[in-house]
C-alpha cells in the first residue's frame, strides 16, 4: 500500500538517528527475525508489518492505547501534545511519558510538534471492534473495574506467619540455585528449556519440586542473579556476594526486581489497595488494563502472581503485612518489615559422631561459607544439615586448610565439641594428603612429551589405579616412568579432577596455584545485544555508511526502489548544473546504473535522473 511505503521511509529516516543498542533493543522488543534485517528499510517494513503491530499492541497498557487511538484519529498532520491531552483529559506530560514507550517500540513518531501514529498502527487499532476489541471511544472512557474487596484483619497475624515462611524457603531456594549454578552451569535446549538432568541437580540442589525450577530460576534472572548465555544459565558474578548477606537483605532484592516488572498501572493500583484483597478483582484490572493482551504477556502476568506467593507478598490472594510495606514503600521497608518475622541466623552448630553437621538455625553466612569448603550440603533450610568426607576435607587442605586449622574452626563453632570420629578422619586426610603429586612441566619436557602435566606417586600401584579409574580417564594420562604420568590438560585441571575423583592429589612443592577453576564463566553485566541482533545491527549500519546522502546515493536508490514497489509520489530535489535547486513530483518507475527514472506528474513526461544530484527525497502521500 502507497500509505505503508510512505510510512517505511519515513521510519527508515528515523531508525537510522537510533543508536546501536537502541535497534538492539528495537528488534528484540518487537520480536523481529534477525536473520531477515539486511538494512534499515527492512527493519522499517517488519516494524510496520499487520502481524508485528497487532503483537506489540497487544502488550501496551490502557492509557498508551488511548493515546495512540486518539492520535490516530487525526493522520494528516501530527496531533499536538496539548490537544491530545485535552481529549484525553490528561496533563501533557503524563501523555508524553506513555507515549515515549510506543516512540521506543516504532509505533508513532513523537515529536516536539506533536505525535504521528504510524498509518498502519491506526489501521490496526481502526479494526478492533470488528476484532471484538475496544474502539478509540472505549479506550478513552471505559471506566476501571470497581475496587478491590477489603481484607478481613482478623487473620493477618496467621497471615503474616505465612507470608514470612514461604519468603524464607524462596530466598533460601534461590540462594541453593545459585550456589548449584556458581559450581556448574546449566544447559539450556535448543528448542527452549534447561535440560532435564540439570533442571533435576538444581530441584535436589535447593530442596523444591522440578515444576518449580522455571520459576524460581526466573525470579532470580529479573533479580540480576543469573543469565542464559550461549545455550547455558549461569551465575552472574555478584551472586555469591547476595548469598552471604542476611535473608532479609536476600529477599528484598528479589522483591525488588520482582515489583519492578510490574505495570506502573498495576503498581498504582496495589499500593493503594495494601487493605484490599488481590485476587478475582486484580485479574479483572489486568484484562482492563491489557485489552488486547497475547497469551504471552497472560503467560508472563501470572508467572508474577506466582512468584509474589512464593514471596509471600500476598498468600491466597491477600496482601501480608511484608507486601503491603513492599508496594507501598520500597524493599527496604519490606525487609524491616520481614526481619521480626523470620529466624536469626545461629553461628553454632551441632557436630554428629556420623560425620554430620546439623544447625539448629538459618546458619550465619560467613559459617555456612567456610563450612561448604569442608562439607557437603545435603539439605538446605531452617534446619541446614551438611555431610563431612575424606573427600571434601581433602578439597579444603587443597586450598590451603591444615587439620589444626580445620579442627579450630570446628570446635569453635561446635556446640557439642568435636567428636572423636571426625577428629580422626581430618588427620588422617590430611596424613594421606599428598600422596599423589601434581606439576607443570618445564618447557623442554613439555615439546618431549607433548604434554603440560606429571602426576607422581611413590606408590606405583596408585598409579596404576589411576590409568583404569573411569573417573580419571578424561585428563588421558599417560605412563612415562614407574612413578610417573603425564597429562595434555591444565595442572589445575588435573589436580581438582584428581580431587574430586577422592584421590589424595596435591600440587608438588607448591608452586600451582591452588584455587579451583570455575567449570563456567560469569559476567559483571549481561551481555547485550545477543549475537544474532548485533550482526543484523552490524549489517544495518554496513548499509547506512554505504547508502549515506554522502555516500554515492544507494541510500537514494533504495527508497527509490521501495517507492516503486509500494507505487508511491516522491518529490525529488535535484542540485541543478548551475547550484541552483529544483523539485520534481514523480511518480518513480526504475532504476539502474546511478540514475532514477519516474513519471512528471506535472509535466506527463518521463524524466531521468542522477542519483548523485538528488540532495532530498520524500514521499508525497
Amino acid at each position: 500500500m502507497p500509505a505503508t511505503s510512505a510510512a517505511s521511509l519515513a521510519l527508515a529516516a528515523r531508525l537510522r538517528d537510533r543508536s546501536d543498542d537502541e535497534l538492539a533493543a528495537l528488534i528484540t522488543s518487537r520480536s523481529v527475525s534477525p536473520g531477515s534485517v539486511k538494512d534499515i528499510f527492512d527493519l522499517a517494513e517488519a516494524l510496520l508489518d499487520a502481524h508485528s503491530v497487532d503483537a506489540a499492541l497487544a502488550g501496551l497498557g490502557r492509557r498508551s492505547l488511548a493515546a495512540l487511538a486518539t492520535a490516530a484519529e487525526h493522520p494528516d498532520e501530527p496531533m499536538p501534545l496539548a490537544a491530545l491531552a485535552e481529549a484525553l483529559e490528561r496533563t501533557e506530560a503524563a501523555i508524553a511519558a506513555d507515549l515515549s514507550a510506543t516512540d521506543a517500540l516504532a509505533l508513532c513518531a513523537l515529536e516536539p510538534a506533536g505525535v504521528t501514529v504510524w498509518p498502519p498502527v491506526g489501521e490496526a487499532l481502526a479494526a478492533w471492534p470488528e476484532r471484538g476489541l475496544p474502539s478509540a471511544e472505549q479506550l478513552r472512557s471505559a471506566p476501571a473495574p470497581a475496587a478491590l474487596a477489603p481484607v478481613d484483619d482478623t487473620d493477618r497475624r496467621f497471615l503474616d506467619r505465612g507470608a514470612a515462611e514461604r519468603a524464607f524457603t524462596t530466598a533460601t531456594r534461590i540462594a541453593e540455585i545459585v550456589a548449584a549454578l556458581v559450581a556448574t552451569p546449566a544447559r539450556m535446549l535448543a528448542k527452549g528449556g534447561m535440560s532435564l538432568p540439570d533442571a533435576k541437580r538444581l530441584a535436589e540442589a535447593c530442596g523444591a519440586e522440578l515444576d518449580e525450577i522455571p520459576l524460581l530460576l526466573d525470579l532470580a534472572a529479573i533479580a540480576g542473579l543469573v543469565h542464559e548465555s550461549n545455550g547455558r544459565t549461569l551465575a552472574l558474578d555478584d551472586a555469591e556476594d547476595w548469598r552471604r548477606l542476611p535473608l532479609p537483605a536476600r529477599w528484598a532484592r528479589l522483591a525488588d526486581a520482582w515489583v519492578s516488572t510490574l505495570p506502573d498501572e498495576l503498581h498504582r493500583l496495589l499500593a493503594d489497595r495494601v487493605d484490599a484483597r488481590w485476587g478475582d478483582g486484580i485479574a479483572d484490572f489486568v484484562a482492563w488494563l491489557y485489552p488486547a493482551a497475547d497469551e504471552a504477556l497472560l503467560i508472563r502476568l501470572r508467572r508474577r502472581g506466582a512468584q509474589g506467593d512464593r514471596l509471600g507478598i500476598a498468600v491466597d490472594g491477600r496482601p501480608s503485612s511484608v507486601g503491603a510495606a513492599l508496594v507501598a514503600h520500597g524493599a527496604e521497608a519490606a525487609a524491616a518489615a520481614l526481619a521480626p518475622l523470620v529466624p536469626t541466623t545461629v553461628d553454632k552448630v551441632y557436630l554428629q559422631h556420623d560425620l554430620t553437621v546439623v544447625s539448629p538455625g538459618p546458619l550465619d553466612g560467613g559459617v555456612d561459607e567456610q563450612l561448604r569448603r569442608m562439607a557437603e550440603l545435603e539439605s538446605a533450610g531452617l534446619a541446614g544439615r551438611y555431610r563431612i568426607t575424606a573427600e571434601t576435607l581433602g578439597r579444603a587442605i587443597a586450598q590451603g586448610e591444615t587439620a589444626d586449622a580445620l579442627l579450630a574452626f570446628l570446635a569453635g563453632i561446635s556446640l557439642t565439641g568435636v567428636p572423636q570420629p571426625l577428629e580422626y578422619l581430618v588427620r588422617e586426610t590430611a596424613r594421606r594428603y599428598g600422596t599423589i603429586r601434581v606439576a607443570g612441566l618445564a618447557p623442554e619436557e613439555m615439546a618431549e612429551l607433548g604434554a603440560r602435566t606429571a602426576v607422581r606417586s611413590d606408590d606405583a600401584g596408585m598409579l596404576d589405579a589411576l590409568l583404569v579409574d573411569t573417573a580419571a580417564a578424561p585428563l588421558g594420562l599417560v605412563r612415562v616412568g614407574p612413578h610417573r604420568l603425564v597429562s595434555r590438560l591444565e595442572p589445575a585441571v588435573v589436580l581438582w579432577t584428581l580431587i574430586d575423583a577422592r584421590y589424595p592429589a596435591a600440587p608438588e612443592g607448591g608452586a600451582m596455584p591452588l584455587e579451583r577453576p570455575r567449570r563456567g564463566a560469569v559476567r559483571t553485566t549481561v551481555p547485550t545485544p545477543v549475537d544474532a541482533v548485533a550482526a543484523a545491527v552490524g549489517r544495518m549500519r554496513e548499509s547506512s555508511a554505504a547508502s549515506g546522502p554522502d555516500s554515492g546515493g544507494a541510500w537514494v536508490v533504495r527508497q527509490w526502489e521501495l517507492a516503486i514497489r509500494g507505487k508511491l509520489g516522491v518529490r525529488a530535489t535535484v542540485r541543478m548544473p548551475d547550484g541552483g535547486e529544483r523539485s520534481f513530483d514523480l511518480e518513480p518507475t526504475g532504476a539502474a546504473a546511478g540514475r532514477v527514472r519516474g513519471r512528471d506528474r506535472v509535466a506527463d513526461v518521463e524524466r531521468t535522473l542522477p542519483v548523485s544530484s538528488i540532495t532530498a527525497l520524500e514521499p508525497l502521500d
